[in-house]
């Protein structure tokens, strides 16, 4: 039996495309720079430190101070020493006029003088670290400055910037078709 055959074959378009990239080279120069500045004004002024030192109150304690100092103090201490000495001879005077006594008294009294301290203090004071006395003040400094300003200038280079353009091609590569074909089919063959 021969029956008919319907056939369609399609075939589909296809596009080609060539591409080239483009190139690019960009070349660029630093600018000229110029920086300009005049020196800047300064002023200083200062006062000075004062230091101050005293150290009489440590002569002084040595005995090595001025003499009339030295003289004062030892004045100063004449009415007490006076007053003691006073108060010891009528002690002394009352002890030679004890008729009881059995001892010498002249004799006693002349013993004790031989050992007797003196009461006036030639030392007026003590040495000590704290005799000596300081005294700083800080001078003082003052800054005065005038700035400048700065001064520049910029020439700039511009760049060379050199473009090979790119290129893209777009074709057909194959057209797109379609076949209808009738034929003649036997099953048995």
């Amino acid at each position: 039996m021969n029956e008919l055959r319907l056939s369609i074959r399609q075939t589909f378009a296809a596009i080609g495309i060539e591409s080239r990239a483009a190139q690019q080279s960009i070349q660029s120069y630093s600018g000229d720079m110029q920086i300009k500045q005049q020196q800047a004004e300064m002023d200083f002024s200062s006062t000075p430190a004062q230091l101050e030192i005293d150290s009489s109150q440590a002569w002084s304690a040595l005995a090595k101070g001025p003499h009339m100092e030295w003289n004062k103090q030892l004045y100063s201490q004449m009415k007490s020493v006076f007053l003691q000495h006073l108060a010891q001879r009528v002690q002394e005077g009352h002890q030679m006029a004890d008729i009881t006594n059995k001892r010498n008294a002249f004799a006693d009294i002349a013993r004790s003088k031989v050992f007797d301290q003196s009461p006036v203090n030639y030392i007026p004071g003590t040495p000590d670290y704290d005799n000596v006395h300081i005294s700083y003040s800080a001078g003082g400094v003052d800054t005065a400055i005038t700035p400048s300003p700065v001064e520049i200038e910029y020439t700039p280079i511009k760049p060379e910037i050199q473009v090979v353009r790119g290129k893209l091609d777009i074709y057909l590569r194959q057209k797109n078709s379609i076949s209808i074909d009738v034929t003649t089919y036997d099953w048995y063959k």
